[in-house]
């Protein structure tokens, strides 16, 4: 889940896919934009992902 955090909506990936839809940059992009309100949220880089999943299986 991915929450805005503009406006609080939690929502998952394949959500923030549809509202990018007519944008010609929606394959390179490396924002989630909340569908509730439009903000777009950076995305984490892959290594900080990885540390986060690292330090939950602690």
């Amino acid at each position: 889940m991915i929450k805005c955090r503009f406006c609080g909506t939690e929502f998952l990936e394949q959500e923030s896919k549809a509202g990018c839809r007519g944008c010609p940059l929606s394959k390179t992009c490396n924002k989630y934009k909340c569908p509730n309100c439009g903000y777009e949220i950076p995305k984490e880089p892959k290594f900080i992902q990885m540390i986060k999943k690292w330090g939950m299986k602690r």
